[in-house]
């Protein structure tokens, strides 16, 4: 939205200042009594400056940067997609609110992944150990996340 505003803002900017440019160099050209010289001379300056600022924002809102985005701050790029850092904090994140105890679903579901990402990643967290994996009398498989314990379990510590 704001591209196409300023792409605009740049086309009128760019036909008004066209519009005076040419004034300005008809009066100099027919030799117009009227106008003194360096009125016109002035005119071409500064509406030459205004329409090369405006040729330049149409530039700018229209370029594209090589990977396919562009460099102006003013341009919102669309998010990176999340890496498997990303989804194993968001995993982690939820597996806390659970208590240590989640299911693919469960996951795919409040983590906005698929259920194959979820697998990977919950996988991915038994294979270096920070999570293990149960199952149900019914066969669902249960990923438990040891580490989160309750304050009481905490508090019952002892040094080794």
């Amino acid at each position: 939205m704001e591209r196409g505003c300023l792409t605009a803002v740049g086309l009128v900017t760019v036909l008004v200042s066209v519009f005076f440019v040419a004034g300005g160099i008809v009066q100099l050209a027919t030799g117009d009594t009227e106008t003194p010289r360096d009125g016109s001379v002035g005119l071409i300056v500064v509406f030459g400056g205004t329409l090369i600022a405006g040729a330049y924002l149409i530039w700018r809102m229209v370029r594209r940067r090589p990977g396919g985005g562009t460099d102006d701050p003013l341009i919102e790029e669309p998010p990176a997609p999340p890496t498997e850092a990303d989804r194993e904090r968001r995993v982690l994140r939820f597996a806390e609110t659970e208590h240590g105890r989640v299911t693919v679903p469960e996951v795919a579901a409040s983590c906005d992944m698929t259920i194959a990402e979820a697998k990977a990643t919950l996988d991915r967290l038994v294979t270096v150990e920070a999570a293990i994996i149960q199952v149900t009398d019914s066969g669902i498989l249960v990923y438990v996340f040891p580490g989160f314990l309750s304050d009481a379990d905490k508090a019952q510590a002892s040094d080794f």
